[in-house]
């Protein structure tokens, strides 16, 4: 008797479905990718009991014939591929010819369908993938489909549904996908009868952003300018740094129109970040790639979600640079904002009740006419809730270095004589000299003297500092809150990696650091970052390195501390090759920072807040710590009520 048999067409379709057909979710997405490629401008998605007892999804796109709409339902029919070749160079998002089938055989569906220009449409019925009933029927232009009583037939399945608020949940995020990546279709979202989520089809990507990411973040966003690399374009929208959040569930990546799961794009989204987000933290945004159709390949993964690249570093090259420049080019610097409890709503003067208003007449907003009657009905612009990129060609970027290290007035003003930033302590002499970096060059040869630094005028007055770690400054605009450490940290960071040569100073004596089998092996593999660092260190036995100068902002106690952090950071870090000397200049800048709590002379903390405000690379700390935060007078005029709310 034979063992091998082949399986039933309905038994090869449930197992078809289990691939294709996971929640009322995946339903979703493919009904609604069959209306994209159906060329519709308007998208209408309905559920019920969170799409599981109904799901409807209606278009205004090409429709079928009647010839065609039962061939839609069998295995492997689509109007998408015609040869091999086509397989590679996929444009559409669906080409299978799988989804209909898997669907209609575990649920009950009816289609309605009508072409262009046809007098007449077409209604089938389907229960368990077998056609009921095939009928000429009116039905407006495109397609509506209707699936009721998801896994009727496999009741096991049942079992692995949420509940009807999650499961909605999950069809929400398959509309806003495909608001995102189609921002020239009309999308509605209807759940129980009430509308959740739309989209005006207008085509202008910021009005699906505002209504997938909210006013709040969209406030907090910017926008990546259309790059063009290495034959790839990268656009889209992303948070400001300080605006990061606990997790990646905001990151949306997009590849040719196309919403997929890449976890080469969330890393190369995520490196651009990289000294301008606090640690713990991820950005958040929708980042858009286009590329040509042979140079990827969708038809890796049953739900379509996961691509390959023919080329992975130039597409990783594009996303990084793109999200980069959009970072540096933007003033990142996060406001506070003051927000009035909600008052209790007063009684209305006219007495209409809560029925009554919903068809009343609103009132006009200003007394005065408008100037035209479009201009009455034109909507407000979605542009005044975020601050857009301007042309990188109107606002070149800023050099990220100084003409020398970071320096405060002292002595007599008319002799206007400098001295490094920060105030250190007063050392042996011997020793002072060769900590200070100007003397150490004075010493080696007789060069010219540094040129001196003319003050910044930024327009801000520092008024003093609190807890001996936050510098309060006022300028026209309001309040600046300035944090002392992470403030120098980054300005001798951006110091530091501007250098060709780092300057060092020597130490009396050679500090002979011992660390464990791990981590000497760490810093033997990284001796030479660890040099350019503007460390001299060298091998020294087993397990020991003997380090003879050190980086002249250091101070020469921290060495045997910051050799050992430059171990763990060598041990654990993955950072990229380019980027793993930003992590050792990293912990010397760290380590090199005034420290919080230090007490700061006027004439410091002044100088400080103008080279803060002077450069917009010092947004941030290395670590991605806000070093400045703006409290404006407007605001504090709300705060003790002398502005109208």
């Amino acid at each position: 008797m034979a063992i091998i048999h082949e399986l039933s067409p309905h038994l090869a379709d449930l197992i078809a479905a289990g691939e294709v057909v996971e929640r009322p979710a995946s339903v979703a997405k493919e009904l609604i990718e069959n209306a994209i490629d159906a060329g519709s401008t308007r998208i209408t998605v309905e559920i019920e009991s969170g799409g599981i007892t109904y799901l409807r999804i209606a278009d205004n796109g090409c429709g079928m014939s009647a010839e065609d709409a039962p061939i839609a339902f069998r295995r492997h029919a689509t109007s998408k591929l015609r040869t091999e070749e086509d397989l590679a160079a996929i444009g559409t998002l669906g080409f299978r010819g799988e989804a209909l089938a898997a669907i209609s055989s575990v649920t009950r569906i009816d289609l309605f369908t009508r072409q262009g220009g046809a007098l007449a449409g077409r209604h089938l019925h389907l229960e368990a993938g077998e056609i009921q009933a095939n009928e000429e029927a009116g039905c407006p232009e495109g397609t509506t489909i209707v699936v009721r009583d998801l896994f009727y037939n496999t009741p096991a399945r049942m079992k692995f549904l949420k509940k009807d608020f999650t499961e909605a949940g999950y069809i929400l995020g398959v509309v806003q996908h495909a608001a995102l990546s189609h921002p020239e279709i009309a999308f509605t979202l209807i759940r129980d009868g009430k509308q959740v989520f739309s989209t005006d089809g207008k085509g202008k990507l910021l009005a699906p952003v505002f209504s997938v990411f909210g006013k709040e973040m969209t406030a907090n966003m910017i926008e990546v300018p259309k790059t063009e690399r290495n034959g790839m374009t990268v656009y889209g929208y992303i948070v400001k740094p300080h605006a990061g959040r606990p997790n990646r569930s905001m990151q949306h990546f997009f590849v040719n129109g196309r919403y997929v799961k890449s976890r080469l794009m969330q890393a190369a989204l995520e490196e651009a970040y990289r000294n301008a987000i606090i640690t713990g933290k991820y950005p958040s945004g929708a980042v858009f790639l286009e590329l040509p159709l042979a140079a990827v390949d969708v038809n890796v993964h049953p739900a379509k979600t996961e691509v390959k690249f023919s080329q992975e570093k130039p597409v990783f090259e594009a996303v990084y640079i793109a999200c980069k420049n959009a970072i540096a080019a933007n003033d990142n610097m996060p406001r506070l904002e003051h927000r009035e409890k909600e008052a209790p709503a007063r009684p209305r003067e006219d007495h209409l009740t809560q029925e009554q208003q919903r068809f009343a007449v609103p009132a006009p907003a200003f007394s005065a006419a408008p100037a035209s009657k479009a201009a009455a009905e034109e909507p407000p612009e979605l542009e005044d809730f975020l601050v857009a990129v301007p042309p990188r060609a109107q606002k070149p970027r800023p050099h990220t270095g100084y003409a020398a290290a970071p320096r405060i007035w002292e002595g007599d003003p008319p002799k206007r004589t400098f001295r490094p930033y920060p105030v250190k302590e007063p050392a042996p002499a011997a020793q002072s000299a060769a900590s200070c970096p100007e003397a150490q060059e004075q010493s080696a040869a007789p060069a010219p003297q540094t040129p001196r630094l003319e003050p910044l005028d930024t327009g801000a007055r520092v008024i003093g500092e609190c807890f001996q770690t936050y510098l309060i400054a006022e300028d026209k605009d309001g309040l600046i809150l300035i944090d002392k450490h992470a403030a120098h940290e980054r300005i001798l960071f951006n110091k530091m990696r501007a250098e060709t040569d780092m300057p060092q100073q020597e130490l009396l004596a050679p500090v002979i650091v011992e660390l464990t089998g791990e981590e000497a092996a760490a810093i033997q593999a990284r001796l030479g970052d660890i040099r350019k660092a503007g460390f001299s260190i060298d091998p020294f036995g087993e397990n020991s390195f003997a380090v003879r100068s050190v980086p002249a902002y250091l101070d020469s106690g921290d060495v045997q501390s910051v050799i050992g952090e430059l171990a763990e950071k060598a041990m654990n870090s993955r950072a990229t090759v380019p980027d793993q000397l930003d992590d050792l200049i990293h912990t010397v800048a760290c380590k090199a920072a005034i420290k919080a709590g230090r007490a700061t002379t006027q004439m410091e903390l002044q100088d400080l807040c103008d080279r803060v405000l002077a450069d917009e690379n010092i947004r941030s700390c290395p670590h991605g710590r806000p070093t400045t935060v703006r409290l404006t007078k407007y605001e504090l005029d709300k705060l003790f009520k002398r502005v109208n709310q």
